[in-house]
């Protein structure tokens, strides 16, 4: 919408309202091409945001990413240094009550968080929301990688298409 002037009608501009529980969350990142990747899925619920996030970030970051390893272990080592509780012990705990590991819960959190690699994401989310006001951004070295996290009831909606608008 740079320089643009929209005259807008009162009936273009609506909201648009989710479900209980509606998360957005995003991860953005520098690929290897210098590129910034910024992606945003939208989950009905925290439990399919468990289910379906550290999927879609290992993914997202595998396509774009070619030493996966290096950056998986910058992002453990960063987390162990500086969000160890809360942090991984805070989910840690919360995955083995909530969704019924109790293995989790009686593992060392740095076994637990270097042996569970989709429980990355799911760390890095869990911060965000809890701990830093749904937002996460880890240091430049580390591909200045950063998380959001927004529990989203209505959204402002405006329909671009109706007639007569410029």
């Amino acid at each position: 919408m740079d320089k643009k002037v929209y005259n807008l009608k009162e009936s273009s501009l609506g909201k648009v309202t989710f479900l209980d529980g509606t998360v957005f969350m995003s991860i953005s990142f520098l690929a290897d091409s210098g590129e910034k990747i910024t992606e945003v899925i939208i989950l009905s619920s925290l439990d399919e945001a468990v289910r379906k996030f550290p999927s879609f970030v290992t993914e997202l970051t595998f396509k774009h990413v070619q030493d996966k390893l290096k950056f998986h272990n910058d992002i453990v080592d960063w987390l162990i240094e500086n969000w160890l509780d809360p942090g991984i012990v805070t989910c840690q705990k919360y995955i083995a009550e909530q969704y019924g590991f109790p293995e989790f819960a009686e593992m060392n959190p740095i076994e637990w968080i270097k042996s569970e690699p989709e429980m990355v994401a799911l760390t890095l989310s869990h911060i965000a929301g809890r701990y830093t006001n749904g937002y996460l951004k880890l240091p430049s070295r580390i591909r200045e990688l950063e998380f959001c996290c927004r529990f989203v009831k209505n959204v402002l909606a405006i329909n671009f298409w109706e007639d007569n608008i410029k």
